[in-house]
């Protein structure tokens, strides 16, 4: 009797352990990069803080700062490279059928800007409309405002937790910095 309860307290523990590996990834999607000239390993990175900034933004910014740290990287206000971020949201498969990509104000936003990742309402009806969420990264050097690397990135909109898609985006970018990706699941 007493190995039967062993066993299932293990299990117990096992299952509840792999609970967050089955978990639904807020965003699954593919990421993309090019290196156009060497970034040192070393080197510091500045994630901008834009005055003015709403909620989400300061969000996507702390969640890069804390992946870029988790990867080893150097954060700092005058730092030689700095990452920016940019990109829109598009409704596929809406009840009309086709593609929406004509909100006001939510497509394809300039620098760091990452309102385009909020949440957006669905359309009510008979089909869920999916939410696609496409950007781009790029790293630039201070000096000379030259791209060094940059990655474009494309996943579906999972639930309406912005914090875990922030979380999953700044942490698939991170570690990926100075180096080339090709259609990397994330």
């Amino acid at each position: 009797m007493r190995g039967i309860a062993l066993r299932l307290s293990a299990f117990a523990v096992i299952a509840l352990g792999a609970g967050p590996a089955f978990a639904q990834s807020a965003c699954p999607g593919r990421i993309s990069a090019n290196v156009f000239a060497p970034v040192p390993r070393d080197a510091a990175i500045a994630v901008p803080d834009r005055a003015g900034g709403s909620p989400n933004e300061r969000a996507l910014r702390e969640a890069a700062v804390a992946a870029l740290a988790a990867a080893g990287r150097r954060v700092d206000a005058n730092a030689p490279y700095i990452l920016s971020w940019r990109g829109g949201t598009s409704v596929e498969d809406d009840n009309f059928g086709g593609f929406n990509d004509n909100r006001s104000g939510r497509t394809f936003r300039e620098s760091d800007d990452i309102t385009w990742a909020q949440n957006v309402p669905r359309a009510g009806g008979r089909t869920v409309p999916t939410l696609r969420v496409s950007g781009t990264v790029d790293l630039r050097e201070r000096a000379s405002g030259r791209v060094v690397w940059t990655a474009v990135l494309n996943c579906n909109r999972q639930g309406q937790d912005d914090a875990a898609m922030f979380t999953l985006l700044a942490r698939t970018v991170a570690p990926l910095i100075g180096q080339p990706a090709a259609g990397r699941a994330f």
